[in-house]
């Protein structure tokens, strides 16, 4: 757990260093600012999709950059040689991009809907999509060379996960976008603001926690086999 910590720790300061959280901020800003000069201020619905973008989308393409990043300075290939662990690693990517997004995600809700919702349901939807989405996005960038490359990914990646969008905004109202994840994700956001069944409730904590499982397993086999032995 110690090397864990100390691997976070180095993680965010890296992070800070090559300008993520100022890029965080300056959209966090730019999503609070639309709410407040269109006077948008009640429509709940739009603000938490936006608020899912950002842990979702951004924690997708920051490891991207972060991951190719370091595979471009041969930092990955020291990693085999020190005491870190694949799973350490990857876990310390994912969740000191989720503590920034956690920063974020709070600080638009707040400005954007108030003080008045449910904390715990809020910090669960955004810490467990954030987690979930910097996985996949492992997956995603351990098939590549080139941010050129992973740009071309980020679509096949994510389109999908938007599709769940129909069902929030009353377009679709059909089960089967509950397989995917980010049906989850937004039932569990729009938990913290207004009241949804308890089966919905179960339904997203259960179904997050199951997918963050197997994207961390398909994350660490293409990391091992793409990167680490460079397949």
């Amino acid at each position: 757990m110690k090397t864990l910590l100390t691997t976070i720790y180095w993680d965010l300061k890296l992070q800070i260093r090559n300008n993520i959280l100022t890029i965080a901020i300056i959209v966090a800003a730019i999503y609070t600012g639309i709410f407040l000069i269109f006077n948008l201020r009640g429509y709940d619905d739009v603000l938490l999709a936006l608020i899912f973008s950002d842990p979702a989308a951004m924690g997708f393409i920051f490891i991207g950059v972060l991951v190719l990043f370091e595979k471009g300075a041969n930092t990955l290939e020291a990693l085999v040689v020190t005491p870190i662990k694949i799973w350490q690693y990857l876990f310390s990517k994912a969740v000191s991009l989720t503590l920034i997004a956690l920063i974020i995600c709070f600080a638009i809700i707040i400005t954007g809907h108030g003080i008045h919702f449910n904390y715990f349901y809020f910090f669960l939807a955004a810490f467990l999509t954030s987690v979930l989405f910097v996985l996949i996005g492992f997956i995603g960038v351990a098939h590549v060379r080139t941010f050129n490359q992973y740009i071309l990914v980020i679509p096949v990646f994510l389109a999908p996960v938007f599709l769940p969008f129909l069902n929030y905004f009353g377009a679709t109202d059909t089960w089967w976008f509950y397989i995917i994840p980010s049906q989850a994700s937004l039932l569990l956001f729009n938990a913290s603001v207004e009241p949804v069944s308890v089966f919905d409730l179960i339904y997203a904590i259960i179904y997050l926690i199951i997918s963050i499982s197997v994207a961390y397993y398909f994350a660490r086999k293409q990391f091992i086999k793409h990167i680490i032995k460079g397949e």
